[in-house]
């Protein structure tokens, strides 16, 4: 049996014991969500896999520095294509710069300019085995990034079966879309950008975003088997979704909606 299938297999049955036990035995997990129990072994299975499994790759890994400079962008997209692996981005405090960072494993970046607005595209050089990306070393690609807090951003995040953080709370970011596979996604949204849009579309994943406080939303969430937390505290139940009281007239507030299909969902 290929190892992608025995790790994707496991995936799958455990979501759907655990889930059936839920069904016929709820007092048991009153206490705590399915989910919570779900991917922690997840991430162990996966992690037992990438370290325990045959040499995937025998090229040696490679870590790049990346810098592109901000020079006269008003506004800019950045595209982060990222593999199987760990993924983290925040502010720098390095003035005129647009992104930087590391890549272990590498990365194909694509700069383009056109008047005003800039576009920046990084890419994992991997390839694809037993059902993700492949990936090189014991821990994959990790990306370890920062991006100018000085202009509006639109970002746009496709990763695989990798551990994804994004501290945006002081950054402009005015559109975020994320498209994940297997994988845990925490993500801070801005603080003071105004109006956020986001979009996120999640296969089997754990996807966490947390609003600083002061930062009205509205909600939308459509799912298959998932688990789905929303604090009605900060956004009671509305027509189609969840919404802050006083959202269109909020000064910072986000637009959200998630689609999902085998994971969890938290909103707070």
């Amino acid at each position: 049996m290929r190892r992608g299938s025995l790790i994707w297999g496991s995936l799958i049955l455990l979501a759907g014991l655990l889930l059936l036990l839920n069904n016929f035995f709820p007092a048991w997990f009153s206490r705590i969500s399915v989910w919570d129990i779900i991917w922690p072994v997840a991430i162990i299975l996966i992690g037992a896999s990438m370290l325990f499994g045959p040499r995937w790759s025998r090229r040696s890994l490679e870590t790049q520095t990346v810098m592109v400079p901000l020079e006269s962008s008003s506004d800019a997209d950045v595209y982060l294509h990222h593999g199987a692996g760990r993924l983290s981005l925040r502010p720098t405090s390095t003035p005129g710069v647009l992104v930087t960072g590391t890549c272990v494993g590498g990365a194909d970046v694509n700069v383009s300019r056109s008047g005003p607005s800039a576009r920046v595209d990084l890419k994992s050089r991997a390839g694809e085995m037993w059902g993700w990306p492949n990936v090189q070393g014991p821990y994959g690609y990790a990306w370890d990034l920062m991006v100018t807090p000085e202009i509006p951003l639109r970002l746009t995040l496709e990763t695989g079966a990798s551990e994804t953080n994004l501290d945006l709370r002081d950054l402009k970011v005015t559109d975020l879309e994320i498209k994940t596979g297997a994988s845990s996604s925490v993500v801070t949204l801005p603080a003071q950008a105004g109006m956020t849009r986001v979009k996120v579309a999640s296969g089997a994943a754990s996807v966490k975003l947390y609003l600083p406080e002061g930062v009205a939303a509205h909600i939308r969430v459509q799912s298959g088997l998932a688990g789905i937390r929303i604090d009605q505290n900060r956004f009671p139940a509305a027509a189609g979704g969840y919404e802050t009281p006083g959202y269109d007239s909020a000064a910072n507030r986000a637009d959200i909606f998630v689609e999902t299909g085998v994971g969890s969902v938290e909103i707070a």
